[in-house]
């Protein structure tokens, strides 16, 4: 068993354990909690606690800075902020020392980051084809068509609503978190953003709120949107079964292969007989 976050050494009135466990099991997705356990045990086995101070979590992220990714260093600041803000504890990770630290991390080491591959127009044609009609399936088809065709950023996709969802003459346009709007185009079947994203909220059931929701390993609806984490696990998923090496892919990868693609000629884009149309404003930005 995964089990909970670890609880709070002290002071145990602060948050009621029933009340921290409803919270829990309410605001993350079976996988974005097992990563965030994972990133949890790590910091403990390491020697570290919950509620951590700001120079515990700074030396720990330290000492791993020359033999960890900087992409690795920055979720493990994120689960242990999680850790605390779950429980009703201040989060050591927001601290000024902290701050200070990832960004002198990011300055010596960020830039040695490997760049993600893009999803390109064929890769995601593939990877569509892959999949069957399954819930998740259909969540997944959705997501990465409506990420290439708009060149969405995870935050984007995360924080779409059905209520920013509004449908237009040759498409369906989308209100983003961002306040940007854009047009995703109509398209040929099966490879069709719209339709995709059609069948998976008619499917769903999701009339209301985020549009994107975790499923959870009975195949059931989380009733919360996924995270970027959660983008990214879908998104490695999925290429690894058409034989892509994961570890070169992100949740970023169709946003990036859509602008790269939406880079050329307006219409349609794509290739091996399969095309996959994207607006040229929507590339640009």
């Amino acid at each position: 068993m995964m089990g909970d976050f670890p609880k709070i050494s002290q002071d145990e009135t602060i948050l009621n354990p029933q009340v921290k466990a409803f919270a829990q099991a309410a605001s993350l997705t079976d996988a974005t909690r097992a990563a965030y356990w994972g990133d949890l045990r790590r910091f403990i086995d390491w020697g570290g606690a919950i509620p951590a101070h700001e120079k515990m979590v700074a030396n720990y992220l330290v000492e791993h800075a020359n033999s960890h990714k900087f992409a690795t260093l920055a979720r493990w600041r994120v689960s242990l902020g999680k850790a605390h803000s779950a429980q009703g504890l201040a989060d050591p990770t927001k601290s000024e020392l902290v701050n200070s630290v990832i960004k002198g991390i990011r300055q010596k080491h960020g830039r040695e980051q490997r760049r993600v591959a893009p999803l390109t127009a064929t890769q995601t044609t593939a990877v569509i084809h892959a999949m069957n009609d399954r819930l998740k399936d259909l969540r997944d088809k959705a997501l990465i068509l409506v990420g290439f065709a708009g060149g969405l950023r995870r935050s984007e996709l995360t924080g779409l609503t059905v209520e920013n969802l509004r449908e237009r003459t040759g498409g369906m346009e989308l209100t983003l978190n961002t306040g940007r709007i854009v047009m995703i185009p109509n398209g040929p079947d099966p490879i069709c953003p719209v339709t995709a994203l059609k069948a998976w909220l008619e499917v769903s059931g999701i009339t209301t709120g985020g549009v994107f929701q975790g499923i959870n390993r009975h195949g059931r609806l989380s009733g919360q949107p996924l995270t970027g984490h959660g983008v990214a696990l879908v998104i490695k998923e999925r290429v690894k079964a058409v034989g892509l090496d994961p570890s070169r892919y992100s949740g970023c990868s169709p946003r990036v292969g859509g602008i790269l693609e939406g880079s050329q000629e307006d219409g349609m884009i794509g290739g091996g007989g399969h095309q996959i149309p994207i607006p040229k404003a929507a590339a640009a930005h």
